[in-house]
């Protein structure tokens, strides 16, 4: 089984290959209901090199209201990554969705 190890502040998150053991790829359920957010420096650059990967494109990079950068990309495996990037912060009595966002 193969696996990747992410450190976040002490704590070790492991992604595994889902081909082996238990486990059940989303592809072969028909999808999924969880999505993994993953702040990261640059979600441009991510989606840049991670399409190229097998990466499917779901949303392209977009600001948004709440002062983040985002794309949703899906996996080769099925599972959803939303990828933010934080640009500013938007005080808690401005953050509403606007008419597109809802």
């Amino acid at each position: 089984m193969l696996h990747a190890e992410i450190r976040i502040a002490g704590a070790v998150l492991m992604l595994g290959d889902v081909s082996e053991g238990p486990f059940t790829a989303p592809t072969a359920l028909g999808g999924t209901s969880t999505a993994l957010h993953v702040f990261v420096p640059d979600v441009d650059a991510l989606v840049h090199a991670a399409v190229p990967q097998g990466a499917e494109l779901l949303q392209p990079p977009a600001d948004q209201f709440h002062g983040d950068r985002t794309a949703i990309l899906r996996d080769p495996f099925g599972h959803l990554w939303i990828f933010l990037t934080h640009l500013k912060d938007i005080p808690s009595t401005d953050l509403r969705p606007g008419p597109a966002d809802a």
